[in-house]
């Protein structure tokens, strides 16, 4: 084998290993995209086409696949969360050369917030989301994800701050509205859309924790203290509403005791008088023939009444009696 040969071998090997770079090279730019994921395609380094769910073929050494630089926070706790309010994450940064179209969760770690009466507290946002445009999350903005997490918090923070406290522990659900009206808009325009927003957790100190239980506790006996006076009140009223009812009673039946007794009087006295009138007609009429008036028989009587009573109360009784003819007459006519 001589020089040339030789020569031919080596250009052969080497060519046959281009050739062989090159096959490679093409069945690496074959590829399937899955249902739900995209792949950008640049050309030159520029944009060149969008590849949806299916086989694709690119062009060696011509097209590229652009990726997207994205975040992935992983947050968790220690187990002095609610004493220190620290909390442990890992941020992952990596290229992301498939990008996923659907709804998605981001997690962010605990954002540090002044509220307007100056109490710092703790608050866990999430958002859910979905990438509607992957052209425009790829070349808007550089960093996608550290630009929503940074827009989050300082929206937060202009939110939380122009409220109190106890406004923002009652008001998670109005938090996320406006939230989510205040940054969707901005979100669109790269590519991202905002499904939804929630906040998961607010954190105030320990300090904060143990006012907010001691106003609580204090409050719960505030109300059994009301509840138990407005119990008593009612008790007394109505105890005393009973007094006054049975007062009205017993004074209502005295009240008609007292109008049949006094009635039952005056038709006793009436029948009485009734009958002595009676009586007084029939003497009247019985000594008509004697010409004698009733009234003259009714005085004799009643004088001779009296004396018959005068009589009985002692042994010995002087009577003396005025001269009267017309009273001596009568009882002598007696």
């Amino acid at each position: 084998m001589n020089g040339a040969d030789i020569s031919l071998i080596v250009l052969a090997g080497f060519v046959g290993l281009i050739l062989l770079i090159i096959i490679l090279n093409l069945f690496s730019k074959i590829f399937v995209v899955e249902k739900g994921t995209c792949v950008i395609v640049e050309r030159f380094g520029k944009f060149h086409r969008k590849c949806d769910a299916g086989i694709h073929v690119l062009v060696p050494f011509i097209d590229e696949i652009k990726p997207l630089l994205w975040r992935y926070t992983t947050t968790y706790y220690d187990s002095n969360i609610y004493t220190t309010g620290k909390q442990n994450y890992k941020v992952t940064q990596k290229l992301m050369y498939r990008i996923d179209t659907r709804e998605s969760l981001m997690d962010f770690p605990l954002q540090s917030i002044i509220t307007r009466d100056n109490v710092k507290i703790k608050v866990h946002p999430m958002l859910l989301y979905r990438i509607v445009d992957p052209i425009r999350a790829v070349y808007e903005v550089y960093d996608l994800a550290l630009c929503v997490e940074k827009l989050v918090q300082t929206s937060l923070r202009s939110i939380i701050g122009d409220m109190g406290l106890d406004d923002t522990l009652a008001s998670r659900e109005e938090i996320n509205k406006t939230l989510m009206l205040k940054i969707s808009s901005i979100f669109l325009n790269f590519g991202f859309k905002l499904e939804k927003v929630e906040i998961l957790e607010i954190l105030p100190s320990q300090s904060i924790q143990d006012a907010l239980h001691l106003q609580i506790s204090s409050e719960r006996v505030r109300r059994a203290n009301v509840i138990s006076a407005e119990g008593f009140r009612e008790q007394t009223k109505t105890e005393a509403e009973g007094d006054c009812q049975a007062q009205i009673s017993l004074s209502r039946g005295r009240q008609q005791v007292l109008i049949i007794s006094a009635r039952a009087e005056a038709e006793s006295k009436i029948i009485e008088a009734q009958a002595e009138a009676d009586s007084i007609k029939i003497i009247g009429e019985a000594l008509k023939e004697f010409n004698i008036e009733p009234t003259q028989y009714i005085i004799g009587t009643k004088y001779i009444n009296t004396l018959i009573s005068m009589a009985k109360k002692s042994k010995s009784v002087n009577i003396g009696l005025p001269y009267s003819s017309q009273i001596l007459g009568s009882v002598k006519k007696l």
